[in-house]
């Protein structure tokens, strides 16, 4: 009973892994992390972001405070690019500082892989880390 169940098991764990997309490629952010000063309210945040796959992607780009709640940008250059294969782009960001001296934000490269023309089930994110710093006079 324990060989024939163990060998039901290796079979189904064979197929899952056969019915599955290839392996997906890594989303690139750089840098990964960064200080910004600024003299304003306002700061700039700027990452490059790769598409690293072999076809070409739809990139979304997201930003995030310290807690993890989502962020409207006061300007994006781009939050929905489409990238060709290893096609490189530079985002631009602009966030303000909402009265603090100090903030953090994380912006994110998201891309959910198409095989055949097709989204698959399992997309990737990568997130940079932005800490901005306030000068006063």
């Amino acid at each position: 009973m324990y060989s024939r169940l163990k060998s039901s098991i290796v079979l189904t764990g064979a197929l899952l892994l056969c019915a599955l997309p290839p392996t997906a490629s890594a989303q690139s952010v750089a840098p990964m992390s960064q200080n910004v000063v600024s003299f304003s309210e306002i700061f700039i945040i700027q990452v490059e972001i790769q598409n690293t796959y072999s076809t070409s992607q739809r990139n979304e780009i997201y930003l995030y405070d310290a807690d993890w709640n989502r962020l409207t940008p006061r300007y994006i250059s781009s939050a929905a690019p489409f990238l060709g294969p290893g096609d490189k782009m530079v985002i631009t960001a602009m966030m303000t500082f909402n009265g603090q001296n100090d903030r953090k934000v994380y912006i994110c490269n998201t891309i959910t892989p198409r095989q055949g023309g097709v989204g698959t089930a399992f997309r990737g994110e990568v997130c940079g880390k932005v800490i901005a710093t306030r000068l006063s006079a």
